[in-house]
């Protein structure tokens, strides 16, 4: 996840020298014409903005909300402390500051944590650079003692002599990320890295960020515009592939490389690839064989982001952010009427947007923020069967990351995995976290696994991000509160326990030290919110200028190809508790209405025959959207080249 649990995928661009950041940029990807008057988006993410058309395209770099980067040579070196030494070992800071206790959320459901990393996988994915055999030796392996020769690249975590579970080596393996140029081609003063996936809400988890990934997930078959799948013990799961994996049965393929890290992620996969499919069987329902192919796929595709924009925006953040931030936000450009309150509160500032602006993904969002929901997972992952009582098929997390999806083979898993998710909560983001990740991820068979809690503190270091407190500062500044900046462990109280700040104060030698993820995941919340006012600031902000900054956006109105009124009144009737309803395998016939909260009070189950969903006979008129059509005939000639 970056709000993902991070497999190290590389990207190979040449033989690495000692060079600093200066000569060593990935190259732009190539780009092909836009053409404005084509209805649907491209795969990469390109000509969204017509006057930038590389604004929000894949293997781009991220943007800064809070400049410039930190590196002590302003280049690319890692920051030092207000001492002037090195900063503590993450894995130290890790050890410190963050427990194994557990503490539920009594807001939050558990697919909340689910939701998240599926939106990361939508929004973010950073590569490293590749480096032969590691940077811990023996060569190849996670742990092991410092190599006496490393890598250019190599900025390991140093393991302390007492840690109290890695004994015998002093390594961490950890390798940096790629870097890129701006979008003019020009070469930035710093590292600028870069992320693999568009910079939009897009839904390139379910379809590819190019057109060769997008196609070959295709079903071109039944000229329905179908997604590929395959059929196992009755259930209609996700395609395979016989290239990536021994285990052929359970190799499941989607938009997005990390589907198979975690059971439960490969379930949010299965649930919207089935949706795009009911959605393009629905619309071939009203215009049979008049349409083509192409229409139904663009057009489901289309239908299908829409919801999971209006899910994600209505629903999702809103138990993120709380009831102090209007989440779902109503205008496109200007946010101050008094109407259209922003998103960070009434005294928040935010300029009026005139047009398109670079929805690029914060880097602090990428790399810090969003990752705040590794504290929201839980060890014990329950399910839950039909009759309410506790699965056999229950597992704890760490037996299950990158090899566990052979669990969807059993017809009842997808079920009560969905049931176990509404109804258990997610763990409270705080300094509690499981140890399923903060000492098993990735675990092998009798071994352990890494700290990903000490991996988030360094990829921050490795990106340049800004120390906590100079995100709190800006994070309290455009809340309308004081722009202090804190100055002592003291200056803190207002947004950590007492514990917390003494657990800070014995690992950092500064306040001005303490990395941004670490300082930002133990901040108080916000009320009725998941997280403190900096992540809720940072969070807040990228989901701002995502919505902003996007020419598809669902609610817009102001473009030729935008939904209609009508439209746009059953879009806005979807909810992650239809969607479950409708792509589930059958058994789960009530729900709870908001299924990002927990099943209590006001929001007890209900049959799911009584939540509302799009009505496709008022949807479309039997003459609409023949623009569309020719449009979308047109995919192959318009849409970006493979990358």
């Amino acid at each position: 996840m970056a709000f993902s649990i991070l497999i190290v995928l590389a990207l190979a661009i040449g033989t690495l020298s000692a060079d600093d950041a200066s000569n060593r940029q990935s190259a732009l990807p190539s780009l092909v014409p836009c053409d404005p008057n084509y209805p649907y988006r491209t795969f990469d993410g390109s000509c969204n903005s017509l006057n930038n058309p590389r604004y929000g395209q894949a293997n781009t770099i991220y943007q800064r909300l809070i400049a410039p980067a930190t590196y002590s040579d302003g280049v690319s070196a890692i920051r030092l402390s207000q001492s002037g030494a090195a900063l503590p070992s993450t894995r130290l800071v890790s050890t410190t500051v963050t427990s194994n206790q557990s503490v539920s959320d009594n807001d939050a459901s558990l697919i909340t944590m689910q939701w998240g990393q599926f939106m990361d996988h939508d929004l973010t994915q950073t590569l490293q650079f590749t480096v032969a055999g590691g940077c811990c030796t023996p060569a190849g392996s996670r742990f092991g003692n410092v190599s006496t020769n490393p890598n250019a690249e190599c900025l390991h975590i140093p393991i302390p002599s007492d840690d109290p579970v890695y004994s015998n080596v002093n390594c961490m393996n950890f390798i940096r990320s790629t870097f890129g140029l701006n979008l003019d081609g020009t070469i930035p003063p710093a590292r600028e890295q870069i992320n693999r996936l568009t910079h939009w809400i897009d839904g390139s988890m379910i379809y590819g960020n190019n057109d060769a990934a997008a196609q070959s997930l295709r079903d071109t078959s039944s000229g329905k515009g179908l997604l590929a799948v395959s059929i196992q013990n009755g259930k209609v799961l996700l395609p395979t592939s016989a290239t990536l994996c021994t285990d052929v049965a359970s190799c499941f393929v989607a938009g997005d490389s990390r589907v198979r890290e975690q059971p439960l992620l490969t379930v949010m996969h299965t649930i919207w690839m089935r949706e795009h499919n009911r959605v393009a069987n629905a619309l071939y329902s009203i215009y049979g064989a008049s349409k083509t192919d192409e229409f139904y796929y663009q057009e489901a595709r289309r239908i299908v982001i829409a919801e999971f924009q209006h899910i994600t925006y209505n629903e999702y953040l809103s138990v993120i952010l709380g009831n102090m931030i209007l989440v779902q936000l109503q205008s496109k450009y200007s946010l101050t009427t008094k109407t259209q309150l922003n998103i960070l509160g009434p005294k928040a500032r935010f300029p009026k947007n005139n047009g398109p602006s670079n929805p690029a993904i914060y880097n602090e969002f990428a790399a810090a923020a969003y990752r705040m929901g590794h504290s929201q997972l839980r060890s014990f992952i329950q399910l839950i069967q039909a009759d309410g009582s506790q699965s056999s098929q229950s597992y704890f997390l760490s037996n299950s990351f990158t090899t566990g999806t052979f669990r969807l083979l059993d017809p009842v898993f997808i079920d009560n995995a969905l049931r176990g998710l509404l109804i258990t909560p997610a763990q409270s983001v705080d300094e509690c976290f499981a140890d399923d990740i903060t000492s098993q991820l990735f675990r092998g068979t009798n071994a352990l696994g890494g700290d990903l809690i000490s991996i988030n503190m360094q990829r921050g270091r490795d990106h340049g991000l800004p120390p906590y407190i100079i995100a709190r500062q800006a994070a309290r500044a455009n809340n309308g509160r004081s722009s202090k900046l804190a100055k002592s462990f003291n200056d803190l109280k207002s947004t950590h326990s007492d514990e917390v700040i003494d657990y800070l104060k014995s690992v950092y030698g500064s306040v001005a030290d303490i990395d941004l993820y670490i300082g930002g995941v133990t901040e108080n919340h916000m009320p009725g919110a998941a997280v403190g006012p900096t992540f809720g600031y940072i969070i807040a902000s990228q989901f701002q200028n995502l919505k902003t900054s996007d020419r598809f956006f669902y609610s817009d109105r102001s473009q030729p190809f935008s939904f209609t009124k009508n439209q746009l009144k059953e879009i806005k009737k979807v909810s992650l508790a239809r969607i479950i309803c409708d792509n589930s395998d059958g058994t789960i016939t009530q729900i709870q209405p908001s299924a990002f909260r927990n099943p209590t009070g006001n929001n007890m189950p209900v049959a799911c025959a009584s939540i509302k969903g799009i009505d496709f006979n008022q949807f479309y008129s039997t003459t609409s959207s023949s623009s569309q059509e020719n449009s979308a005939s047109q995919e192959s000639s318009s849409s970006e080249e493979d990358n």
